[in-house]
Parts: C-alpha cells; structure tokens; sequence
C-alpha cells in the first residue's frame, strides 16, 4: 500500500476534493493613456491640444471647405502673417493668422493643401508640437522643483520623473491646503454615552475666475461692387462732388496773433 500525503496529487483528505479556484486574467492593459492627458497621466495644456487639433485637420481635411467664421481680410495689417501659408497662390491674397491651413482660401476658394504642401505643413506642425511639448515639460519640472525647494527636501536627480510627495509652494493663486476635516467627540452627562461628530472644512479660493478670451476681430471681405458716381458730371460745376452734393465749404477761424503780427511787420 502506497503512503499518501495532503501534499500529492491524489490525497486521501477531502479538501483534497475541492477544485482550485482560478483568478480570471486582467483585461486591463498594463499602459493606457487618458484622453486629452500625456506622459504619467498628466493635463496637456491649452497651446498642446490646440496643436494636436490642428495637425489632426491638416492631415485629413479636403482643404476645399470654407472658414465658417468668414475668414479674415486685413491682409495682415490688424494680425499676424500666417507663419503656415502666408499667400494664396492662385489669387494672391494676403492671409493672416486667423485663416487655418486646412480651409480654403477666403477670397477664391482654392485649397491650401496642395500634393507638395500638405506633407510639409504637417512636418513643421509636428515639429511646433514637439518643441511645445518640451517646454511644457521643462516648465513642470521647474515648478516641481521649486516646490520641493520651498519644503526644504532633497533636489530631484536629473532623470527622475517621480512626483510623488511634491506640493506646490504657498504662493500666488495657490491654496494653502486641501480639505481639512477633524472630529469632536462629546459625552452626554445624561444617558453617559459617547458621541463622535465629524466635520470637514472646505477653504474657498481667493483666486477669480480666469477670464474668457475674447473672439479677434475679423475684417469683413471687400463690397462686390464698386461704389462710383453713376451720373454724367455738370459741364457748368465740373469740380462738384457729386457723391456728396450737399458739401459747403468752412474756412478756416483767423488766428489774431497772427494778424497783429503781420500789422506790426508792416508798421516796423
């Protein structure tokens, strides 16, 4: 007869029995960023997704739709020249920066995507992205460790990218803590009970509101027509304004300093 022990894999012992329980597999992945986060889970800001939008219409928009806005036609006089596509090259208008590469030109239509545009468009768009990033990051970074200046803590290694116990300093538009609760515990003389009271204190921010930026004036396009006199001029008043006809003419006051000073030019 063969000694069997709890350990084999034919025990004698009813626990034996008992099927193993099977912990099902985690779907999650191990690496998943967040929408509209980037590198550690952390917020993209304003000038990141802005570029990440724009690279994402270069790269496929038709380029044959319209600005629904209009467009604008200061000819970069009221803004700057557009840094993507400063001329139209089939009508020659002047484009600013508030025409967006991937819409059409506001005064003939044509697109700004060419063959030959579109890869290098998408290139410098790409390269702007980078380069903002970067210095998103590098102005992290600062704040993290000026944060940990303030606390009086060891300085950050190069290299590092924890951000664990880092607060940021009390400072200008920064609250000084979070949430504090705390709790009272009180006896009752009566009925000698103990009775635990728990209250949380939430600080209001002294910061205001940041303020909605306002929508930059946009410069309507040129009258279709040409607005001219369509009347033949009078022969007898060939110098008459005939698109304002009801003009007169108001010379100009005298200065009476200046005509006492000619009288006495003329007596001296």
């Amino acid at each position: 007869m063969v000694h069997r022990t709890p350990w084999t894999s034919s025990g004698s012992l009813t626990s034996d029995r008992i099927p193993a329980r099977q912990v099902p597999a985690s779907t999650t992945p191990a690496k998943q960023q967040t929408k509209g986060k980037g590198q550690a889970g952390l917020p993209k800001g304003k000038a990141v997704l802005a570029l990440e939008n724009r690279l994402h219409n270069v790269e496929y928009a038709s380029g044959k739709e319209k600005d629904p806005k209009g467009g604008c036609f200061c000819l970069a006089r009221e803004h700057g020249l557009s840094t993507y596509v400063p001329l139209c090259c089939n009508c020659g208008l002047v484009v600013c920066e508030l025409n967006l590469p991937h819409y059409a030109c506001p005064h003939c239509g044509e697109s700004f995507l060419g063959n030959t545009r579109r890869p290098a468009l998408v290139a410098q768009i790409q390269e702007e992205l980078n380069a903002q990033i970067t210095k998103e990051e590098r102005e992290r970074g600062r704040i993290i460790e000026e944060a940990r200046k303030a606390e009086g803590a060891f300085p950050m290694l190069p290299g590092a990218s924890g951000t664990q116990g880092a607060r940021r300093p009390a400072g200008k538009g920064t609250a000084v803590s979070s949430q504090s609760s705390h709790k009272v515990m009180s006896l009752n003389s009566t009925t000698k009970k103990v009775t635990v009271s728990s209250y949380t204190n939430t600080p209001i921010s002294s910061r205001p509101p940041s303020p909605t930026p306002e929508e930059p004036r946009r410069v309507p396009p040129p009258p279709g027509e040409i607005n001219y006199v369509k009347q033949p001029p009078d022969p007898a008043h060939p110098w008459k304004n005939m698109q304002y006809p009801d003009l007169q003419y108001i010379p100009p006051p005298k200065d009476p300093s200046a005509h006492s000073r000619r009288q006495w030019e003329r007596e001296g």
